[in-house]
C-alpha cells in the first residue's frame, strides 16, 4: 500500500508539474498573441477617427460617439461585426464599376484589423502614440455658411402613426441672385428624419400654402414636386456635397427655398427644428448641368408595385441624352 502511493505520488506529481508547464506554456502564448495584436492606440483609432468620427461625436448624426477609448473599446464586437457586414461606414455602391471620388469604405486589411482587436480583448495600447483628434468645424462640417436658415417653431411629430412628408418653406430675401455650391442640412431630431428634398419657389406659392396651414409647414406632396425646381437633397449619413468646381445652382433673389422632410414616428413624440446653411460660389458657374430621373417620376413606369412574395422583381428604362455629357453624381433610391 505504501508503495502504490509513494508510486501514485510520484505520478501525481509529475502530471502536476506537467499541467504547469503547460499553463506556463499557455500563458506565454497568450503573452504573444496580445502583443501582436492590433491596439487601440496605435491601430483601431487611426481607422476610427478617419472613418467613424464624423459622424459618430456629440450633436452629429451617430447615436453614439466613437473618440474615446473606452467608447470604442465597449463596441468592439459590433463593430467587427458591422464593418465585415459592410453595413458600416454607409456606403452601399458597388465597386468596380465606375471611379467613385471619396468613397466611404474600409480595406479588408481595416476590417481584419478591427476583428482582431476584438478578439484579442479590446487592448488599449501605448497612449503616447494616440493620434490627435480631428478637427471638425463647431456643428457646421464646412466651416461657417454664408446664410444660415431656421425654422421659427419647430413641428411636432407624433410618437405612432404613418410617415409624414412635410414641406417647409425658408424665404431667402436674397439681395440679388446668387450661385450656391454646397448644402448643408442640420435635423434637430435625427431619429425621425429619413431623408430631405430641397426646392425653389419663385411663385410665393409655397409661402401661401404654409400661411394657410396652422402647423409649421404644409402636406401637399405633388405641389413641390411638380411645380417647384430641385435643387438636391439629403439623406441619413451624407456629409455635405459640395459641387465640382465650376458648377452651382442659381438661386434666384425672389426665390424661397423649400424642403420636403420625410418623418417616421420613432415611438415617442418628438419635435423637428431645422437649420440649413448655404455656402456661396464667388462667381458664376463656367457650364450648367441637369438632373435626369430614371424611371421618371410621372408616366407609366411611376407607379410600379412590385408583386407581393417578388424577390427579384427588374424594372428597366432608359434614355438617350442628345448630346455628350460627363456624369458627376449618381443618386441612387431603394428600399
Amino acid at each position: 500500500m505504501n508503495s502504490f502511493f509513494r508510486a501514485s505520488s510520484k505520478s501525481v506529481a509529475a502530471a502536476a508539474a506537467a499541467i504547469a508547464v503547460l499553463a506556463l506554456t499557455n500563458r506565454a502564448s497568450a503573452a504573444n498573441t496580445a502583443g501582436d495584436a492590433p491596439t487601440f492606440t496605435e491601430h483601431i483609432a487611426p481607422i476610427i477617427l478617419q472613418n467613424c468620427a464624423s459622424c459618430h461625436r456629440p450633436g452629429e448624426i451617430g447615436p453614439f460617439p466613437l473618440l474615446a477609448f473606452q467608447d470604442v473599446r465597449r463596441r468592439s464586437r459590433q463593430i467587427a461585426e458591422v464593418t465585415e457586414s459592410k453595413f458600416m461606414p454607409p456606403w452601399h455602391a458597388e465597386s468596380g464599376h465606375v471611379e467613385f471620388l471619396n468613397p466611404r469604405v474600409l480595406s479588408e486589411k481595416q476590417i481584419t484589423t478591427l476583428r482582431r482587436w476584438h478578439e484579442a480583448g479590446a487592448p488599449e495600447g501605448d497612449p503616447k502614440k494616440l493620434p490627435k483628434l480631428p478637427e471638425f468645424s463647431d456643428g457646421w462640417q464646412f466651416g461657417k455658411p454664408d446664410l444660415v436658415l431656421k425654422m421659427d417653431r419647430p413641428f411636432q411629430l407624433y410618437a405612432e402613426g404613418e410617415d409624414i412628408y412635410r414641406n417647409f418653406v425658408f424665404p431667402l430675401n436674397l439681395p440679388e441672385d446668387k450661385w450656391v455650391r454646397a448644402v448643408e442640412f442640420r435635423p434637430s431630431a435625427r431619429s425621425i428624419v429619413h431623408h430631405a428634398l430641397f426646392y425653389l419657389d419663385v411663385s410665393g406659392a409655397a409661402r401661401e400654402a404654409d400661411q394657410a396651414d396652422p402647423e409649421p409647414g404644409f402636406q401637399e406632396k405633388g405641389r413641390v414636386t411638380r411645380q417647384f425646381t430641385p435643387v438636391g437633397g439629403w439623406a441619413v449619413g451624407s456629409n455635405v456635397r459640395v459641387l465640382p468646381d465650376g458648377l452651382a445652382y442659381r438661386y434666384p433673389k425672389n426665390a424661397d427655398l423649400v424642403v420636403q422632410t420625410h418623418f417616421h414616428p420613432s415611438g415617442k413624440a418628438e419635435e423637428e427644428l431645422t437649420t440649413i446653411g448655404l455656402y456661396f460660389a464667388d462667381q458664376p458657374p463656367r457650364q450648367s448641368f441637369v438632373g435626369i430621373q430614371l424611371p421618371p417620376a410621372f408616366g407609366e413606369l411611376s407607379g410600379f408595385d412590385i408583386p407581393a412574395g417578388e424577390s427579384n422583381y427588374v424594372v428597366r428604362d432608359a434614355f438617350t441624352l442628345p448630346v455628350e455629357v460627363e456624369a458627376f453624381s449618381v443618386a441612387a433610391h431603394a428600399h
